[in-house]
C-alpha cells in the first residue's frame, strides 16, 4: 500500500472487518526427510502491528471477493477519488464528507472520533439508523424524514458544507442510494485520505 495522508480512519470498522477475514496460519511448519538427515524448520509470521496492516488485509480481501466498486456499480463497498468538502459536527458527534461525481452527490458520514488528530471527540456510531437521525438533525427543518426527503437532505447537506474542496480517495460501505440523474449516495467510510 502506498503512503497516504489519512484524514479519517475508522479503527472500529477496520478491527471488526479484519476479525472476519480468514487469518492465515501464524506459522508454517516444514518437515523434510533425507536418507541421512531429518530436517525441521519453522517459519514464523510476525503478528499484525497496527491498524494500517489490518486495513491493507481488509482491502485486499474485499478486492479479491469483488466487493469494492465505483459509485455507479452495485457493490457493497464503494471506492472513489474526487473533490470533497468536509466538516466535523461536534454537537452531533459526526463528520461529514461531501462531493459530486458524475451528477451524483456522495455523502460520507462517520464518527467524529475517527478523524485523524480529532482530539477527544466522543465516539459515536455510523450505523444507518443512528447516522440517518444525526443527519436529520443537521437540517434547518428536521420534520418527518421519508426516503425522498432523506435524499433531498443529503444533497442539501452536501451543497452546504463550507470550506475549500480537497481531493480525497476513500473506501466506504454503501448505506443508502438514490440512483439516476441528480442521485445521492450515502456511505460509511472505512478511510478517507488526501490525494496529491
Amino acid at each position: 500500500m502506498s503512503l497516504k495522508y489519512y484524514l479519517y480512519l475508522s479503527h472500529l470498522k477496520i478491527g471488526l472487518l479484519a476479525a472476519q477475514v480468514a487469518s492465515s496460519a501464524q506459522h508454517e511448519t516444514e518437515l523434510a526427510v533425507d536418507l541421512k538427515v531429518v530436517r525441521y524448520s519453522r517459519k514464523a509470521v510476525l503478528p499484525e502491528r497496527h491498524d494500517l496492516d489490518k486495513l491493507e488485509k481488509v482491502i485486499r480481501h474485499l478486492q479479491d471477493a469483488d466487493q469494492i466498486g465505483a459509485a455507479d456499480e452495485e457493490r457493497p463497498y464503494v471506492q472513489a477519488c474526487l473533490e470533497m468538502r468536509w466538516q466535523v459536527f461536534p454537537t452531533v458527534g459526526i463528520v461529514v464528507f461531501a462531493g459530486t461525481l458524475d451528477d451524483q452527490v456522495i455523502v460520507l458520514g462517520g464518527s467524529a472520533s475517527h478523524v485523524v488528530g480529532g482530539g477527544d471527540a466522543e465516539p459515536v456510531g455510523s450505523v444507518p439508523p443512528y447516522l440517518f437521525r444525526k443527519l436529520q438533525e443537521l437540517r434547518a427543518d428536521p420534520g418527518e424524514f421519508d426516503d425522498e426527503r432523506f435524499h433531498e437532505s443529503l444533497a442539501q447537506i452536501g451543497a452546504a458544507l463550507p470550506g475549500p474542496a480537497q481531493r480525497v480517495e476513500f473506501i466506504a460501505k454503501r448505506l443508502a442510494e438514490k440512483p439516476g440523474p441528480n442521485g445521492t449516495l450515502l456511505g460509511s467510510p472505512i478511510y478517507v485520505a488526501l490525494v496529491d
